[in-house]
């Protein structure tokens, strides 16, 4: 299960001042900041088979690793966004270009994606670049993962920039995380993100 809340960043300066306010600093754990480029690829069929059945599949670098996910389920308001997922590492680089469903094969949701596809290709409907900045929170009620994306959404010709703070929640209280969301979004005056970026491409799509 993804739990996270969404924020517009309107400039990357903002992200700045988030990653460096003091009250933030303190909840940090140590050595947990890092940045990495990422780059993704979302797949579905000619027909759009997979995101008319609320599912979304994605195959990211990250860095130097791999992962792919499927997501489903979805659910967002002012800004909440919850969905169910699953994260598989691969080794295979040539995944990004050749995708296939068996990937999730020790899931409990195979069956149902092989139905799905059918005898249908997947093809690549939409990329995502953008640096990557995060780091863990922990306020002793919740442990989440601060991040901030600056990059852009690709959907063949049209483009669109992905600018958006993330507070996802690792283990612990979801109302304690919502606390912490809104003492951020109050004083760096951020407005919620009502779309995740997969539906920013839709939207780039229609």
């Amino acid at each position: 299960m993804e739990i996270e809340l969404k924020y517009i960043l309107e400039k990357k300066e903002d992200a700045d001042r988030i990653f460096s306010d003091g009250f933030i600093r303190s909840i940090t754990d140590e050595n947990s900041e890092e940045e990495n480029d990422y780059r993704a690829i979302y797949y579905d069929t000619e027909d759009r088979r997979f995101s008319r059945e609320n599912m979304v599949l994605r195959l990211r670098q990250e860095g130097r690793r791999y992962v792919a996910t499927l997501k489903w389920n979805g659910f967002s308001d002012s800004g909440f966004h919850q969905r169910e997922e699953i994260n598989v590492p691969v080794a295979d680089a040539g995944l990004m270009t050749h995708p296939t469903v068996e990937v999730f094969h020790q899931s409990q949701m195979i069956d149902e994606l092989r139905k799905l596809l059918g005898d249908r290709k997947l093809i690549p409907v939409m990329e995502m670049e953008f640096r990557r900045r995060q780091m863990r929170l922990d306020t002793g009620k919740s442990i989440c993962e601060l991040s901030a994306d600056i990059g852009r959404i690709i959907c063949g010709e049209k483009t669109a920039p992905v600018s958006e703070l993330e507070l996802e929640l690792y283990s612990g209280s979801r109302e304690d995380m919502e606390a912490l969301g809104a003492i951020i979004s109050s004083k760096f005056g951020l407005k919620p993100g009502e779309k995740s970026k997969f539906r920013q491409g839709l939207d780039l799509l229609d």
